[in-house]
């Protein structure tokens, strides 16, 4: 798997292969940050959570967006894996803050 697009702290990752299992309605998902720093896929997906990862289908092409601080990024119709950047340094591993 190959990291698709970065956006902040965020990374999306386009699977080769269709989600299995059960994936849940949602509009306007928000994946991370909060109210006032979320990002966000627009329209209609379906998704679950699993383990630190959000899978993510979107059936048509649309956006995530995150409140004017980054450029958006464009989601073409597929299947996803959006989770958290990490990154190494002298004490180990953490999450990229955004």
């Amino acid at each position: 798997m190959e990291i698709f697009a970065l956006q902040g702290d965020q990374r999306i990752i386009k699977l080769d292969k269709p989600i299995k299992g059960k994936l849940l309605p949602a509009t306007n998902l928000v994946i991370a940050g909060s109210h006032e720093g979320a990002h966000t896929i627009l329209g209609k997906c379906m998704t679950r959570v699993e383990r630190d990862a959000r899978l993510v289908r979107v059936a048509r092409k649309t956006k995530i967006v995150h409140a004017s601080r980054h450029k958006e990024t464009l989601l073409p119709k597929g299947d996803y894996s959006i989770g958290p950047q990490r990154e190494r340094g002298g004490d180990g591993d953490r999450a990229v803050e955004d």
